[in-house]
């Protein structure tokens, strides 16, 4: 039995779990393929313990998957949600350290990730804008447009709209300079004070306390 299929064999047996693949790929990067491999079995444990594990990567070791981007850009398109939010979490853990522009490049998926009106779906895009914005400053201003514009998206409800345009001052604040927010940042945090949603109002107050206006 190779390392690859002890891997998932493992997973699959629940004798090991994301973090024990965090372990070995840390200790031998070449198991990495086998993990990305993982994300397409048919078998639960095996394709969500892979997906956790390069979820955990990205946050704790960047580093080794800046090479793969183009693999984790793939996994947006998953029909699986579960699949589909890890890897957008995955995109903005590595806005940072991608060399190759390749996050630039799937910035209209998250877009309409956004617009779509899942609400799980579009909190996880805005989170993974904040970073990008964050570590990719000559696209400030179109993520910006894109947060703002939130506020008019449709949603199942009114309430989680107002979920996702509180998640979206959130990540306006990861980024925007608070000594030049511009003019359409800070209108959309003023309007956003009398939000229905009390703990959206609040954020747009604790936000525009930040702001020199």
């Amino acid at each position: 039995m190779t390392q690859e299929d002890s891997l998932h064999s493992a997973l699959a047996a629940g004798t090991a779990d994301a973090e024990t693949i965090l372990a070995n790929v840390t200790v031998n990067i070449r198991l990495l393929e086998s993990v990305f491999r993982g994300t397409s079995s048919g078998i639960a444990r095996v394709k969500f313990g892979c997906s956790k594990a390069l979820l955990l990567l990205s946050i704790k070791r960047p580093g080794l998957l800046c090479g793969k981007i183009d693999k984790i850009v793939e996994l947006l398109d998953s029909e699986n949600r579960i699949l589909r939010w890890n890897a957008i979490a995955m995109v903005g853990n590595l806005a940072a350290v991608d060399r190759r522009n390749q996050v630039r490049g799937c910035l209209h998926k998250l877009f309409k990730f956004i617009s779509g009106g899942e609400l799980i779906t579009a909190n996880n895009a805005i989170l993974a804008l904040g970073k990008i914005g964050r570590a990719i400053p000559d696209k400030r201003g179109l993520i910006a447009s894109q947060l703002i514009a939130v506020e008019d998206c449709r949603f199942p409800t009114a309430e989680c709209r107002n979920i996702s345009i509180g998640k979206a001052i959130l990540a306006l604040k990861m980024f925007v300079d608070p000594g030049n927010a511009g003019a359409s940042v800070v209108e959309f945090v003023r309007r956003q004070t009398g939000n229905p949603r009390a703990a959206t109002a609040r954020k747009a107050k604790a936000f525009l306390r930040k702001l020199s206006v």
